[in-house]
C-alpha cells in the first residue's frame, strides 16, 4: 500500500533525477593529426612562464548539447589539456600542466591548439588537439622542453562520450618531468564535495581511482594509438529543478543537498521505508552508498516543503 501511494506521489511530482555511473574503457585506434583544424591558441601556456598560470580562460562552443554529470558543456572553457564547464565545477581531460615546447628560447610557440569539427547532426564530433606539448616539469628542471607529445579530445554529440586519443610522444624522463602533478580523468565539484575518476598505473592498462586527492596518476605517458573513453550517459547527474529553492545532487553513490542554510529532510525508498533522516546544510551529504532503486527526498525549510524523486541506476 505504501509503495502504491509512493508511486502515485512521484507521478504527481513529475520530477526525476537520473544517476548512472560513468564508465571508462581503453583500446587502440590509429591517431591522425588534425593540424588542419582552426587554431584556437598559439601554444599550451597562457601566461609568461615566470608568472602565475591563467588556464581555463578561453571560451568556445561545441554547437551541440552535451551533458556530463549534470553539467552542460555546450559552452566550455579551454584549459591546458582539458575542458571545463563554464563554472569550472566539471572538467575532463589531461590535467598535467601541459606547456609549449617552444619555451626556453626555442624560437617561439611550437605547440598550437586546434579545434576541428566533423560530421553532421546528430552525429557531430568536436576534436581538440594539443600538438607538440611538453610538461612544465621538463621546463622547470632544464629551462627548456626537450620532450613532447600529441593528444586529442574527441567530444561526441551522440552517445555522451568523450575520448582522449594519444599520438607519438617523446617523454624520456617521465617520472621527473611529471613530478609536480599528473591527473588524467574527470572531476565534479559541488560545494565541499568532490568526485570523479583518476587513471592510475600502467598507461597501457590503467586502473581507476576515485580518491582524487590521493591519486598517484599514470607511471608513463600513453603510447601512440592509445584511446581512453569515458561515457557519461544522458541520465548522469542532477537535472535542473526549481523546487522551493532546494535541490538534491547525486554523484558516485552519494546524495548531497544544496539550497537553504539549514533544512530537515527524510529519504525513503520505493516501499516507503525510511532510509535516512536528519538536518542538512548547503553542500552537505545526506546519504552515502545508495543502492540502485527509486527514492523520495522530502525537504522542509523556510521556503516550504518539497519532494523530489531520485532514480539510482
Amino acid at each position: 500500500m505504501k509503495a502504491t501511494i509512493f508511486s502515485a506521489l512521484l507521478m504527481f511530482l513529475g520530477i526525476q533525477l537520473q544517476a548512472q555511473p560513468s564508465t571508462f574503457s581503453h583500446d587502440n585506434v590509429a591517431y591522425a593529426d588534425r593540424a588542419a583544424g582552426r587554431t584556437i591558441a598559439p601554444d599550451s601556456l597562457w601566461d609568461d612562464p615566470t608568472a602565475e598560470w591563467d588556464s581555463a580562460t578561453v571560451t568556445f562552443r561545441l554547437n551541440f548539447s552535451f551533458m556530463a554529470d549534470g553539467y552542460n558543456l555546450d559552452t566550455f572553457l579551454l584549459g591546458d589539456g582539458y575542458i571545463t564547464s563554464v563554472d569550472e565545477s566539471f572538467g575532463v581531460g589531461n590535467f598535467s600542466d601541459l606547456v609549449d615546447k617552444g619555451l626556453g628560447g626555442r624560437a617561439g610557440p611550437k605547440s598550437k591548439i586546434t579545434i576541428h569539427r566533423i560530421g553532421t547532426a546528430p552525429n557531430r564530433v568536436v576534436i581538440i588537439q594539443w600538438a607538440n606539448h611538453g610538461f612544465f616539469g621538463d621546463f622547470d628542471l632544464r629551462g627548456q622542453c626537450k620532450d613532447s607529445g600529441h593528444m586529442q579530445l574527441w567530444i561526441y554529440e551522440t552517445g555522451s562520450k568523450i575520448e582522449m586519443r594519444f599520438g607519438e610522444s617523446y617523454f624520456m624522463d617521465f617520472a621527473s618531468t611529471m613530478a609536480d602533478y599528473t591527473f588524467m580523468g574527470f572531476y565534479v565539484t559541488d560545494g565541499i564535495s568532490s568526485s570523479g575518476i583518476s587513471l592510475e598505473g600502467n598507461p597501457g592498462n590503467p586502473t581507476i581511482a576515485s580518491d582524487l586527492a590521493n591519486s598517484t596518476g599514470l607511471t608513463g605517458y600513453p603510447a601512440s594509438g592509445k584511446r581512453y573513453t569515458i561515457i557519461f550517459g544522458s541520465g548522469v547527474g542532477t537535472k535542473t529543478i526549481a523546487s522551493a529553492g532546494n535541490k538534491p545532487w547525486y554523484a558516485a553513490g552519494n546524495l548531497y543537498f544544496r539550497g537553504e542554510t539549514a533544512v530537515s529532510y527524510t529519504l525513503t525508498d520505493a516501499a516507503g521505508r525510511q532510509v535516512k533522516a536528519g538536518t542538512a546544510r548547503n553542500g552537505e551529504s545526506v546519504a552515502q552508498g545508495l543502492k540502485p532503486g527509486i527514492y523520495a527526498l522530502q525537504v522542509v525549510g523556510k521556503s516550504g516543503r518539497t519532494a523530489q524523486k531520485i532514480v539510482v541506476e
